[in-house]
């Protein structure tokens, strides 16, 4: 599996799959595991909408598993056509 930046996807999503709900992770590994950019993570902090994070310093920003798989079920359709245009 490809690392990206520094981050092994695989490594990030068996971590992920195998931690509890209140796990933290880091954007990257987030971005890694969701396989989305830090940018559109870094833009949806600053937007609103998107998964809800902690910033527990002024450079660290951490996400919580629970919060993540909380995001993925709100965001769950049944057809194309519930998506927003």
């Amino acid at each position: 599996m490809k690392e990206v930046k520094g981050v092994n996807k695989q490594a990030e999503i068996d971590k992920f799959n195998a931690a509890n709900d209140d796990e933290e992770f880091s954007p990257e590994s987030l971005a890694a595991i969701l396989d989305v950019s830090t940018s559109w993570l870094q833009k949806k902090r600053c937007e609103g909408g998107g998964i809800p994070f902690a910033k527990v310093h002024y450079r660290k920003i951490i996400y919580k598993k629970a919060d993540v798989l909380a995001y993925i079920e709100r965001r769950r359709i049944q057809s194309t056509s519930q998506m927003a245009v």
